[in-house]
C-alpha cells in the first residue's frame, strides 16, 4: 500500500495542478492513499475526496509562528498566523494529526530542527516528514529522521507535488490495510518504509483562476 502524505492542487495558488489533472495523476501513480494539503484551504481536498472517496485524506498546510505545519483528517480550515501550540490544538480538536513538513529545510518556510525537537518532546508532532521530493536527501532529512526516532514519533513522506507529474514520487510503502482514520494511518506508518525520488521540476506557467470561494476570509 502506497501513501503520499503531502500534495497540492491549484487551490494552493502556487500549484498548477487542476483537480481534474490531480485525479488523472493519482490514478496513474500507483498510490492507494493521498493527502491533499493545500495552503490555507481544505476546499480542494474536500472536493477530491467527494470524487475519489476514501483514498483522499483531507489536509491543510498552514503557516504558524515557527514555520509550517500540516493538519491531516481535517473537517475545518485552520487559520494562519497561530503559534504552533494553538494550531496543534485546532487540529486535534477535530480529531486530526499533526504532520511536520520539510523540517529544517532552509529553501522554504520550515520548522527549524531545534523547534522540531522541542515539538517532539512536548508531544506536538504526530508525524515527521523524513522524505520530500523537493528536498535533497543529504540536506536536513537525516537529522529530522534522527529527532523523530529519538522521540518515538511516526515517520512520514510526501512528494510536496505542485505539478501533477510529481504526485507519488515520494511515498510510504505500508502493509495492506484500510485507512479510515488517524489511528489506521499511524499503525500503517509504524510498519512502513519510505520510498523517495528527488524530483523538483520547474512549474510551467499557465493561466489559472482560483474560485473566489476558495480564498480564505480574514
Amino acid at each position: 500500500m502506497r501513501i503520499d502524505l503531502h500534495t497540492h492542487t491549484h487551490r494552493s495558488g502556487d500549484s498548477t495542478t487542476t483537480l481534474d489533472d490531480f485525479i488523472i495523476a493519482f490514478r496513474e501513480s500507483g498510490l492507494d492513499y493521498i493527502a491533499v494539503t493545500d495552503h490555507l484551504t481544505i476546499e480542494g481536498a474536500i472536493e477530491l475526496r467527494q470524487r475519489l472517496g476514501d483514498a483522499v485524506i483531507v489536509g491543510q498546510e498552514m503557516r504558524v509562528a515557527e514555520g509550517e505545519l500540516i493538519g491531516l483528517f481535517l473537517a475545518e480550515r485552520v487559520p494562519p498566523g497561530l503559534s504552533a501550540a494553538r494550531a496543534v490544538g485546532r487540529v486535534r480538536d477535530q480529531g486530526g494529526l499533526v504532520y511536520v513538513p520539510h523540517p529544517g529545510d532552509t529553501v522554504r518556510v520550515s520548522v527549524s530542527l531545534a523547534d522540531l525537537a522541542d515539538f517532539c518532546r512536548r508531544g506536538l508532532a504526530d508525524i515527521v516528514e523524513v522524505a520530500n521530493s523537493k528536498v535533497a536527501p543529504d540536506g536536513s532529512i537525516p537529522a529530522a529522521r534522527a529527532i523523530a526516532q529519538a522521540h518515538g514519533v511516526a515517520l512520514g513522506a510526501g512528494s510536496d507535488a505542485h505539478v501533477e507529474t510529481a504526485i507519488g514520487t515520494t511515498y510510504v510503502s505500508a502493509p495492506e490495510v484500510g485507512i479510515a482514520g488517524p489511528g489506521d494511518l499511524l499503525r500503517s506508518l509504524a510498519d512502513g518504509e519510505v520510498r523517495s525520488v528527488h524530483f523538483d521540476p520547474p512549474r510551467p506557467w499557465r493561466p489559472r483562476i482560483v474560485p473566489p470561494t476558495s480564498r480564505p476570509q480574514a
